[in-house]
């Protein structure tokens, strides 16, 4: 027998990991997808293996060497399809011929499971409603259609051709392809000519995105950190709601951050991408690159630090910096970007307590908090960063800056404002300066806006089960409670 993997592609719904190297020489468990497959294909008897490379094809040669295959680079990778690269090797095709696309990661030996004298699809089920091609087949696993879109059932799959009338018939319709087309299509037009079956067995995943590999389980978010960083050194920085590092991306230090599985329940990445792209001019924060599954790249910030309680201090040097950039940030308004969706603080409390599923207010107060949100909503709405805490301020000493923009939106200024004071322990003197800077807020509705995001962020805590973290804002939020039942006393 003898195996043809083709490995020319780009992978860039891998990228950062494969702006680095292929896809096929991602490191899955310690071990090259590429090496993986061969060394199955070996211990299945098969040694005369050919490999399709192109995109960085000089990083696949040390494989070569070491692992015996035939290497043959198509020039032409960066505009055309896997039917071309295909094409490239069409005379090397025969009776026996085994196709593996460069991206399978395989879990165990499939040849227990090829049948003699056929053509035939060693199959996987289709998870996590990836759009893959599905395999509609009858009683006896002849496939009869093949569904382009599928979403369930199973598809895709290692190619055994072990018939010879079938392998000079789907070479002539290779012929017939397109060199922007995928060369399974080959396989789709030669349905009336050839018996070709399907036979469903989970002995391998396509790692076609960061979603098939985190969803089996294959790449830890430090696995992926390890494989974007130029030397494979990575330091584990600070954060609940991502894992962060620091690395050496393409010469420059740079944050990765890999969010956590669930996330996307609660943060619009799409919008933060948009704010993002919105302040990249300004001073406000670090240049950002978005990547799939919403991994981030940022500048490391080389000469800042996390801004500390020790720094808060000194309120007279440090106050009119953070309130400096808020200004400007807080000068987007959703007057002039009327294409970004306003946030509901309403809808907020909604989402929340949906995902929560927990009570952490009585009826009254409950009430209270609703009238201070639909008071908010009725506010002007301005581009907020709303999770100002301690990590996501940085300084050096002259100015600060701000990072990690995912529940940024427009809203009003008294969410900002409370959530900031609330994150930095501001006592009223020191609120009442730093309101007294900022000009456009009253001591009330800081105290409001701190009752509304320690709420939310409450029921965060529990979201994510980080019962520390609610307890923390539970404790702030009866701080908040009984500060606004004084005053109401005091103006009754």
């Amino acid at each position: 027998m003898k195996a043809i993997i083709l490995a020319a592609g780009m992978g860039t719904r891998l990228a950062p990991m494969t702006l680095l190297k292929p896809k096929p020489l991602l490191e899955i468990r310690g071990i090259a997808l590429l090496e993986n497959m061969i060394k199955h294909l070996q211990a299945g008897g098969v040694n005369d293996i050919i490999v399709v490379t192109g995109y960085k094809s000089e990083l696949f040669t040390p494989y070569a060497k070491r692992l015996g295959f035939k290497q043959i680079t198509y020039s032409d990778y960066a505009t055309k399809n896997s039917a071309a690269s295909l094409k490239l090797v069409i005379d090397e095709m025969q009776k026996g011929s085994i196709i593996l696309n460069g991206d399978l990661y395989l879990t165990e030996s499939f040849f227990q499971y090829i049948k003699p004298n056929v053509s035939q699809f060693i199959a996987q089920t289709i998870t996590n409603n990836v759009i893959s091609w599905g395999y509609i087949t009858d009683s006896n696993f002849k496939i009869q259609d093949i569904d382009t879109n599928a979403t369930s059932g199973y598809g895709d799959g290692i190619a055994v051709f072990d018939n010879e009338k079938d392998i000079e018939i789907f070479k002539q319709e290779l012929e017939k392809c397109s060199d922007d087309e995928y060369w399974e299509y080959c396989v789709l037009r030669s349905l009336t000519k050839i018996d070709c079956y399907a036979f469903h067995h989970n002995t391998y995943v396509e790692i076609d995105s960061f979603q098939d590999a985190l969803y089996h389980d294959l790449l830890t978010p430090e696995d992926i950190a390890v494989q974007c960083s130029d030397d494979s050194h990575i330091q584990r920085l600070g954060g609940i709601t991502n894992i962060n590092y620091k690395i050496t991306f393409l010469g420059q230090e740079k944050v990765i951050r890999i969010p956590r599985k669930g996330i996307e329940n609660i943060v619009n990445r799409d919008s933060e991408k948009e704010i993002i792209s919105l302040l990249q001019n300004t001073d406000i924060t670090t240049q950002c690159e978005f990547y799939d599954s919403n991994i981030k790249l940022s500048t490391f910030l080389n000469d800042y630090r996390i801004l500390t309680f020790e720094d808060i201090k000194n309120k007279e040097k440090i106050f009119p910096l953070i309130v400096e950039k808020l200004k400007k940030l807080h000068s987007f308004t959703f007057k002039d970007y009327p294409t970004f969706q306003s946030i509901s603080m309403v809808g907020e409390i909604v989402k929340f307590e949906k995902l929560a599923k927990i009570p952490l207010l009585t009826q009254q107060e409950h009430k209270l908090l609703l009238n201070i949100a639909r008071k908010m909503d009725k506010d002007i709405s301005v581009l907020c960063h709303r999770d100002l805490q301690l990590p996501n301020i940085m300084y050096n000493g002259c100015e600060v800056k701000f990072i990690d923009f995912e529940y940024a939106g427009f809203c009003s200024i008294a969410w900002e404002i409370g959530n900031l004071s609330a994150e930095l322990e501001l006592n009223k003197d020191e609120i009442l300066y730093f309101i007294s800077l900022y000009d456009k807020i009253t001591y009330l509705e800081v105290i409001e806006g701190q009752l509304l995001s320690n709420y939310i962020w409450a029921l965060w805590g529990f979201i994510y089960n980080r019962i520390d973290v609610a307890r923390n804002y539970i404790k702030r939020l009866d701080s908040n409670l009984a500060i606004l039942q004084s005053q109401e006393m005091e103006f009754s």
